[in-house]
């Protein structure tokens, strides 16, 4: 037997000893419907399904199942009845075609950031996106374009060596499409706008499983939509944004760290002051608990953009208040800039945080704020105000789905740890924290930042907004197969 024979028949050999193994090893699946029933999923349904999936699609039992199912916010301990890893937009036409057929709960998982959890689930399938993760700068046009399963990283790193970047979030870990689905704040946001203001086209597939691409021009509704509506209407596989210059791709940064004793009288000067500053300024504040030695810290962060000779005077009243333990002023690459919260944000800690935004500040939240934080050992607490306005209030409240075009703040209180016994302690302290608090910010959140938030405040916060999702809702996916998120509920 020559080689070229015995390499084709080894193939043969191996593939029919193969098949009967793989087939062995699928079996009848315990599921959950889209309507919370228990179901069958069966196994020539499966198989079928896998035959003609490029990616990977794994059950309980295989290999890496346990780690496959993990997502950052470790309270969420889910058993979903499949995982597809996707490769292609045909596979996700075929994941979605095969979740709409069986009438199978599904979640959809890009960088799996959902603090709520809503990127995995139990008995369902999960439609994992982080294995498309393809970057194209078009420097002629100023324009990139990022697959679905793309990291803030992902996308920094292509864009900024060549001055230019997309504004999007404060953890480079993220998940590009989540974070720009809902909308997509960051340390960019009051220069730049929001990241849905950059965008400029998507495809994407949605619940029929039919390919569609959307912009102004073309599915202008459904583009629409998806600039701060979440991943209620399909699945978008790819988002092309406009690049805004960064020159070197740096910014400068000052940073005040002060003891918790002067607390009260710095937040009196971060409202008083962050009312009125330049568009080209941020400026956060925020405190944090060492869950390990309980030292408590008030920090003052701003960043600047633009003549780095005119940042010092620029920043000279928030980097000379009070008596900060340390201050200083530098300048820094913004790819290193965008991961300094990542380990403070570790995948699979255990998460309660959430958010709203605020129209006017009310002392009596820091008084509530401040009369609730204290040290917890084995449990990081961790909370931060940022300043909207600037290029986020140049767009209509009705331009785009994301409300409070016109809030002034945004607060976001929480904490993390990794002791799982503790979980439902640390929960009950968290719910109480926000009822102390919630009475003072607006009825209203940045929709990536529900934690356990009930469909009624979901309606509520996007206000105005909310019929003409709906309406789009019953166009694309009437019969609601993408519901984990902040769900728009169809009326059809």
């Amino acid at each position: 037997m020559d080689r070229r024979d015995f390499i084709k028949n080894s193939a043969i050999l191996a593939a029919t000893v193969y098949m009967p193994i793989a087939k062995s090893a699928i079996h009848d699946q315990r599921a959950i419907s889209l309507s919370g029933e228990e179901m069958i999923l069966h196994k020539e349904d499966i198989l079928d399904f896998m035959y003609s999936f490029q990616g990977s699609v794994i059950s309980e039992g295989h290999y890496d199942y346990d780690t496959a199912r993990l997502v950052w916010n470790g309270v969420w301990d889910k058993k979903p009845a499949l995982i597809a890893y996707c490769e292609s937009v045909q596979d996700i036409q075929k994941a979605i075609n095969f979740s709409r057929g069986q009438n199978l709960l599904t979640a959809v998982r890009s960088g799996g950031h959902s603090i709520s959890g809503k990127s995995t689930c139990d008995g369902g399938i999960i439609i994992d996106l982080s294995r498309m993760r393809k970057t194209n700068v078009d420097l002629q046009r100023k324009l990139v374009t990022v697959d679905a399963g793309c990291t803030l990283y992902d996308m920094d790193s292509k864009t900024l060596p060549h001055g230019y970047v997309v504004p999007a979030g404060v953890v480079s870990h993220t998940g590009v499409a989540g974070l720009t689905l809902g909308g997509g704040i960051g340390s960019l946001m009051r220069m730049y706008g929001l990241t849905v203001d950059n965008l400029v086209s998507v495809d994407i597939v949605t619940a029929d499983g039919v390919f569609r691409k959307a912009s102004l021009q073309e599915n202008p509704d459904l583009f629409w939509g998806v600039r701060g509506g979440g991943g209620n209407f399909g699945i978008v596989t790819s988002f092309t944004y406009n690049l805004r210059p960064l020159p070197n791709g740096e910014v400068v940064l000052g940073v005040n760290l002060y003891d918790m004793k002067h607390a009260k009288d710095i937040w009196d000067f971060y409202y008083d002051y962050s009312e009125d500053m330049p568009n080209n300024i941020m400026l956060n504040a925020g405190m944090w608990n060492d869950d390990k030695t309980g030292k408590g810290y008030f920090f003052l962060g701003t960043l600047f953009v633009g003549d780095e000779s005119k940042a010092s005077k620029a920043l000279e009243k928030i980097t000379s208040f009070g008596s900060p333990m340390s201050d200083e002023i530098y300048k820094k690459k913004f790819i290193e800039h965008q991961q300094v919260a990542d380990k403070r944000n570790a995948h699979h800690r255990n998460y309660y945080i959430k958010g709203r935004q605020m129209d006017e500040y009310k002392p009596k939240l820091t008084e509530e704020l401040m009369d609730r934080w204290s040290f917890q050992e084995g449990r990081f607490d961790t909370m931060r105000v940022v300043r909207f306005g600037g290029a986020i209030s140049d767009v209509a409240e009705s331009g785009t789905p994301w409300v409070g075009r016109n809030a002034k703040w945004d607060i976001e209180v929480g904490g993390h740890w990794t002791d799982d016994a503790k979980t439902e302690e640390y929960t009950k302290w968290g719910r109480d924290y926000w009822k102390s608090l919630s009475p003072h910010c607006a009825e209203r959140i940045y929709i990536n930042e529900l934690m356990d938030e009930d469909q009624a405040f979901v309606a509520t916060s996007y206000g105005q907004n909310y019929g003409r999702l709906v309406k789009i809702k019953n166009k694309y996916d009437p019969k609601n197969l993408f519901s984990l998120n902040g769900n728009i509920k169809p009326t059809v």
